[in-house]
């Protein structure tokens, strides 16, 4: 950024011959005149790079020095307009220009999203287009609350967005909906039931008559506890059972790879096509769209042209790199696969379980056939099964018992 100020302030390129250069350097810091680039050509000779505005505070302090100063090169905005100075329509040409760039720096050229994990990028960029904010937008035009209510209208998988908008580059910074997991309304009658299959190892029951027992075996969907409560005091009555109930399970997993890889190797023989994008539109800087080779890499490359303060101009260029490879056969280790089949295999059952479960124990058998590697896992976890269901409308009906019979004598052997 200083040097674009400098550049703006004109500079200059000294040359300085004295006896010792060190005065020179002293006069300069005594004086306030900052300069930079100090290159020392010989014992007596240095040259340095100062502002015009300095070096004009320097001379009045030359003649005490004995010293040579000769000017080597002047750059800088004032020293351009100095040189054209009597080019009366080269002036107006750049006055032009000038314009036209504040002009083009008014308007949205690029977009950056970020804070983005789960929503696309391309699924903010059609919203923000159907709210009249995209590339070719009037920047001064966009009001961050008028866009972020109309945006947070129409995408509820957004809690909060908002943009930034700097030169001809807006920044839109997102933060996305935690959707709480559903539930089952407050005064609602629920059961517990098991999500899978296992032994009870530990039961944390806060509400509701328990099902099982530690050391049962339940299935999944199994009921474990109940919201339909008996009493011989007050009758039948249902509530909102709730636990969390942990239980052993088991895993069973396998995964093969094959020994024979395809590997690429590279030709060294490589094919460019460039185009060039004007805001919305885009020219082909080639004629044959072909691709010479039939197996290849592509990449692309995106250059953008901004100038001195973030100004993005609507000019990109594009270019798409081919490279040719050949495709040769290779072999693994089997013991190298099986490490890496080891490594998935923990992965799968990690996401399995999720991370409130916990891996007990874990066997590993590996097959060898020809050209394949089978590696099995038998894993013992610890998980917690529990989750709540609506009681159905069936399961809360009461049978009201005949006046004849009382429940003493239904309890009775």
């Amino acid at each position: 950024m200083q040097r674009v100020v400098n550049f703006l302030r004109g500079n200059i390129r000294l040359e300085v011959e004295c006896a010792y250069p060190e005065r020179f350097m002293n006069l300069c810091a005594q004086n306030d005149i900052a300069f930079w680039n100090l290159v020392r050509i010989d014992h007596i000779t240095i040259q340095v790079t100062m502002t015009i505005k300095a070096y004009g505070r320097l001379q009045p302090l030359l003649p005490n020095l004995h010293a040579q100063v000769r000017p080597v090169k002047r750059s800088g905005v004032p020293i351009f307009f100095l040189r054209i100075r009597k080019r009366y329509a080269l002036m107006a040409g750049f006055l032009v220009t000038l314009i036209a760039i504040w002009v083009v720096s008014l308007y949205i050229w690029d977009i950056q999203i970020t804070g983005n994990d789960q929503i696309p990028a391309h699924e903010i960029l059609q919203v923000m287009e159907e709210v009249g904010v995209g590339i070719g937008s009037f920047g001064p035009g966009i009001h961050p609350e008028v866009f972020r209510n109309q945006v947070l209208l129409l995408m509820d998988d957004l809690a909060w967005i908002t943009v930034n908008i700097n030169g001809s580059r807006a920044t839109v910074i997102v933060r996305e909906r935690i959707h709480p997991p559903d539930r089952v309304p407050e005064g609602v009658p629920t059961a517990v039931f098991a999500t899978k299959s296992g032994v009870i190892d530990q039961m944390i029951i806060w509400e509701g008559a328990a099902l099982v027992e530690i050391g049962d075996t339940v299935v999944i969907g199994q009921d474990l506890v109940s919201g339909r409560v008996e009493s011989l005091a007050t009758g039948t009555y249902f509530l909102r059972a709730d636990a969390r109930i942990y239980a052993r399970t088991w895993y069973e997993l396998s995964m093969s790879m094959p020994l024979e890889l395809i590997e690429k190797t590279f030709t060294g023989r490589t094919s460019t096509k460039s185009r060039i994008f004007f805001g919305k539109s885009r020219i082909n800087l080639y004629f044959n769209s072909g691709i010479p080779y039939e197996t290849y890499d592509k990449m692309v490359e995106d250059s953008y042209f901004i100038l001195p303060g973030g100004i993005v101009l609507p000019i990109r260029l594009q270019r798409m790199i081919y490279r040719e490879y050949t495709p040769t056969s290779g072999a693994m280790d089997h013991d190298q696969a099986a490490q890496l089949l080891h490594a998935r295999l923990l992965a799968q059952l990690e996401e399995l379980i999720g991370p409130e479960g916990e891996i007990l124990s874990t066997s590993f058998t590996v097959e060898v056939a020809p050209g394949l590697v089978t590696v099995h896992l038998a894993a013992e976890c610890r998980e917690q099964i529990a989750a709540v269901r609506r009681l159905q409308a069936d399961e809360m009906q009461i049978f009201e018992l005949p006046d004849e019979i009382t429940r003493e004598e239904i309890n009775q052997p």
